[in-house]
C-alpha cells in the first residue's frame, strides 16, 4: 500500500473524526480504532486510549518500531508505559512516523 501525503491523511482524519470516528490513521492511510480515554482519570495510572491503540497496533503489526519506541521510554527513563502518560512520547513517537490521530473533536498531526 503506497504511503499518502500530509495533505491527504488530514482530509481523511477529519472526515473520520466527524463521523465520530477515534483512532489513528497509518502513512498509507489504514485506520485503526481507539478507546475514548475517560473524562475523568488521575494521570499516570494508565494510558489515554490513543496510547493504548498505538501500543497494542505497533506489537502486532510492526514490533521493530515497537522495540524502537520501547528503548525511547527505557532511554528518557520511564520504567513503564504508564509512567509516560501526560509526557505525549508515544503520540509524538507515532507522529514522527507519519501516523495521523483520528478524534471527534479535533485533528492533530503533530
Amino acid at each position: 500500500m503506497p504511503i499518502m501525503n500530509k495533505a491527504e491523511l488530514v482530509v481523511l482524519a477529519e472526515e473520520l473524526g466527524t463521523e465520530g470516528q477515534r483512532g489513528w490513521l497509518t502513512p498509507e492511510g489504514e485506520f485503526f480504532e481507539a478507546d475514548e480515554t475517560p473524562a475523568v482519570r488521575i494521570t499516570g495510572l494508565e494510558l489515554g486510549g490513543h496510547e493504548k491503540a498505538a501500543l497494542e497496533w505497533l506489537e502486532l503489526r510492526d514490533p521493530s518500531v515497537f522495540e524502537e519506541l520501547e528503548r525511547e521510554r527505557v532511554m528518557k527513563g520511564f520504567v513503564c508505559w504508564e509512567e509516560t502518560d501526560g509526557f505525549n512520547l508515544i503520540k509524538k513517537f507515532m507522529f514522527s512516523r507519519g501516523f495521523v490521530r483520528v478524534a471527534p473533536d479535533c485533528y492533530t498531526g503533530g
